[in-house]
């Protein structure tokens, strides 16, 4: 009897701790300590890209996403998201606007980037260059957040 009950009260944390496994480890750095990092991971091809600059993000197209404060030129985010392939985006909010900023060409004026240290021609890159899987817990993967004309 005891050792059901045993085996009962102990399940919650062998659950717990195979679902808080899968954390994807984002090191964040930047040129500036300006602002904070706004990240944001997607998990369908259909819904990257779509994001235009002086707009806001609809935040249904994105997996999660995170907000950290820039320090020393770096940040880090965890995330628990579950194993699959992503494409990790994000910009650097100098403004406090929550929008990544740009001119009346739609350039961008803060830092942005993507996984992989993709880049695109006038506009995002695309998915294939972007996308990486996240396969094993604690992985750690580097966002560089650039400004347009450093990328």
């Amino acid at each position: 009897m005891y050792k059901y009950l045993t085996a009962i009260l102990l399940l919650p944390l062998f659950l717990n701790s195979s679902v808080l496994a899968e954390i994807l480890i984002i090191n964040v750095e930047s040129a500036s300590n300006n602002g904070l990092a706004l990240i944001g991971i997607y998990d369908k091809e259909e819904n990257f890209g779509k994001a235009k600059v002086n707009k806001k993000l609809n935040t249904e197209k994105i997996l999660t996403g995170a907000a950290t404060e820039i320090s020393n030129n770096k940040a880090q985010i965890k995330l628990d998201v579950p194993f699959g392939s992503y494409v990790v985006s994000g910009f650097q909010d100098f403004d406090g606007n929550g929008v990544i900023s740009g001119n009346f060409l739609g350039i961008p004026k803060e830092p942005f980037g993507f996984s992989n240290d993709a880049k695109g021609r006038f506009g995002p890159p695309k998915w294939q260059d972007a996308v990486f899987v996240f396969n094993k817990s604690n992985q750690k993967i580097t966002l560089r957040l650039k400004n347009y004309n450093n990328q």
